[in-house]
């Protein structure tokens, strides 16, 4: 009989929240029995939540680890910058870890958690979590049954919306490498580069090139009428896609973020917010207003693999609708879909058919959120959570489980792209 897993939270943000929601679902798999956090109000909160006791609630790393080790793992949900020195410490102390992606922000930082868990003999698991989508372990099972012969080529392509980029990437934490000191492609779209990693993982990346800018953002590009915040003085507010009023009011989209400054607050109606957009809050002024300091809304990456095969990734903010695409084309057939619509093509080679082909359509028929707008990810998140017991339990690692080991290839492809981008060239990727 598996035993029940208990878990510290270190970082009582969004994505701790929804990893740790999985113990409401399953309370026989997973007990949160710790809070770690330096914003007294998140600490409440998600302490309260969990039914933490106040003894295993703490505002530093520093402090929880002085206490003897009391729980299986930790779930790690701190910022990008911050997860190495707060993984590093509970590794020490001998828990397990399941950390939030990316869990490095340069290569100097692979090497450390790598080097931490080894000498630890610890289980560390990244939260790559759409390995864990029903999508993309269907895609897997067909290369791994042979479908598709051998791989000549993958092209995948991530749509960040409008929206989505406005909040997250122009107005939120993740704009700039001086607040999260990780790039959009880190930050974003490790998990495609992860994902075509563990598609081609019968082969290494060996060279790579990469180009991309910032097309739409920054103050050069404020209309000339736009004022400073879209509810006080911008005569553009009911034209303007990125209308406050319209996408966090009307629309409430992605609250856990927006509404971050009202935590705690016992007024949260409709005039306190527009009172918080119209004065402090961050994400009710003019998207052009902010600075970026270089971050990109658009990249291509493209690999050349050991084997002779392409892959080519294209992440692009500004899209109307979110979406991932993906098209892997074999020496026996290819195959083609879309994320968000939970369905693909397999296209096999039929040659004695006078079109030379044979469409399978299949739509694995997912209903709920797919676009990880409330923390979905498809199936993904909850599947990573119980696969990430089970192996703490001492199951043997599904096809799905990503590694520290599995995740540093992806991260190092991530940061090779970054510099053939800045430097213009193509660079090589030696993998030891």
């Amino acid at each position: 009989m598996d035993k029940q897993i208990t878990a510290v939270l270190v970082g009582a943000g969004n994505r701790a929240d929804v990893y740790a929601r999985t113990s409401f679902a399953h309370p026989e798999k997973l007990k949160i029995v710790g809070i770690v956090d330096p914003d007294p109000v998140r600490r409440k909160l998600m302490g309260d939540r969990y039914n933490v006791p106040e003894t295993n609630r703490f505002a530093c790393v520093e402090d929880f680890v002085q206490r003897d080790r009391f729980a299986d793992c930790v779930i790690n949900g701190t910022m990008d910058h911050l997860h190495i020195a707060t993984s590093v410490p509970v590794l020490d102390k001998g828990y397990h870890l399941l950390l939030e992606k990316p869990f490095a922000v340069n290569e100097a930082e692979v090497e450390t958690l790598t080097e931490a868990a080894r000498r630890n003999d610890r289980k560390v698991v990244i939260g790559h979590v759409l390995r864990y989508t029903s999508f993309y372990k269907a895609i897997k099972q067909h290369l791994l049954n042979g479908d598709l012969g051998r791989i000549i080529s993958i092209e995948m392509c991530e749509h960040v919306n409008y929206f989505h980029m406005a909040t997250s990437y122009v107005r939120g934490k993740w704009r700039s490498e001086k607040l999260c000191f990780a790039p959009m492609l880190l930050a974003k779209s490790c998990h495609d580069v992860d994902i075509m990693m563990w598609l081609m993982n019968d082969t290494t990346p060996a060279l790579l090139s990469s180009f991309g800018g910032d097309f739409q953002y920054g103050p050069d590009r404020k209309p000339p009428q736009a004022g400073t915040r879209c509810m006080v003085d911008c005569p553009l507010e009911q034209e303007c896609s990125y209308a406050a009023r319209n996408a966090y009011l009307s629309c409430n989209r992605w609250p856990a973020y927006v509404w971050r400054c009202l935590d705690g607050a016992p007024d949260q109606s409709m005039e306190r917010k527009e009172h918080s957009l119209k004065t402090d809050n961050p994400y009710g002024r003019c998207v052009w207003d902010f600075e970026r300091d270089g971050n990109v809304d658009h990249q291509t990456v493209m690999v050349q693999f050991r084997s002779g095969a392409t892959g080519t990734f294209s992440m692009i903010g500004g899209s109307a609708r979110s979406e991932r695409n993906i098209h892997i084309i074999g020496t026996k057939g290819e195959l083609k879909g879309t994320f968000e619509d939970s369905s693909y093509t397999l296209r096999l080679r039929t040659p004695e058919k006078s079109s030379g082909y044979t469409d399978r359509f299949i739509d694995l028929k997912i209903s709920g959120d797919k676009t990880g707008e409330k923390g979905g990810h498809g199936d993904g998140d909850r599947n990573l959570v119980l696969d990430f017991i089970d192996y703490l339990n001492g199951h043997a690692p599904t096809v799905s489980c990503t590694t520290l080991e599995d995740s540093r290839i992806s991260h190092l492809v991530v940061f090779k792209a970054m510099e053939a981008m800045y430097t213009g060239s193509v660079v090589t990727l030696d993998l030891q």
